[in-house]
């Protein structure tokens, strides 16, 4: 699952997804609340949530807590996607409960790689 605001950032993560060639299938939403609606019902349970910071009207940060917070949904694998590069955002984060930290990149071949790393490796989070 993808929790991303950003249009173009949901479609540049499902084209990712597509090129590696690989069988997934990606959930998508536009905030935390919507998340955390979309995952009361998902079966089976996504993989990975891939949550960005910078939302309204739940923001990364609420939606990461109330996930850790969820028993049935705390232990599915957090990875924040964030253009924000900062230490302090990134420790609090991790401190949080989340996975994984990746810095948004322009670059596609970079994100595919991430993926492709993440599918082929999944403790490489």
């Amino acid at each position: 699952m993808l929790v991303d605001d950003d249009a173009d950032d949901q479609e540049i993560f499902g084209y990712a997804l597509k090129e590696l060639q690989t069988p997934v299938t990606c959930l998508f939403a536009r905030d935390g609340r919507e998340a955390l609606e979309k995952l009361a019902v998902a079966e089976p349970k996504p993989d990975y949530i891939f949550l960005d910071l910078n939302m309204a009207p739940m923001d990364g940060r609420a939606c990461l807590e109330a996930l850790k917070s969820d028993a049935g949904l705390r232990d599915i694998p957090v990875i924040i996607y964030s253009t924000s590069s900062d230490p302090r955002t990134r420790e609090e984060m991790m401190r949080l409960g989340a996975s994984g930290y990746w810095v948004k990149d322009v670059s596609v071949a970079k994100l595919c790689g991430w993926l492709k790393n993440l599918l082929e490796t999944p403790q490489a989070v």
